[in-house]
């Protein structure tokens, strides 16, 4: 069993940061640890961001992309070629394929993969 060294505020911010991708236990009590050290330089404004992401963050009713508008700034943009559409698993897809400036035309998020096998 392991001791309780927290209070239940920082347990449960430990416990949410290992939910997310890449951070195990051990990594999530660092980033807290680091969190709670630099209360005012990186804290106060992740809580801050995170509220405004909750309140303003939609998903795009065209594509499924994640913007702060909907239809995103990519369906938005007129000089997006409308005469294809690339379809991506995930929004992190579409985003890489925007950082690489590769794709010029629009995008379908499926949010999930396609299996012929599974139907």
């Amino acid at each position: 069993m392991s001791k309780k060294i927290a209070g239940p505020e920082i347990e449960r911010m430990v416990q949410l940061l290992a939910r997310l991708p890449g951070l195990g236990p051990r990594s999530a009590r660092k980033a807290a640890l680091a969190l709670i050290k630099r209360r005012e330089e990186l804290l106060v404004p992740l809580a801050a961001a995170l509220n405004t992401a909750i309140e303003r963050i939609v998903v795009c009713g065209e594509c499924g992309n994640v913007d702060t508008l909907s239809p995103c700034s990519i369906c938005a943009n007129p000089r997006r070629d409308r005469s294809m559409i690339v379809v991506v698993e995930e929004v992190g897809d579409l985003w890489a394929l925007e950082r690489a400036g590769v794709v010029s035309s629009l995008y379908h998020v499926l949010g999930g993969h396609l299996s012929p096998l599974d139907g």
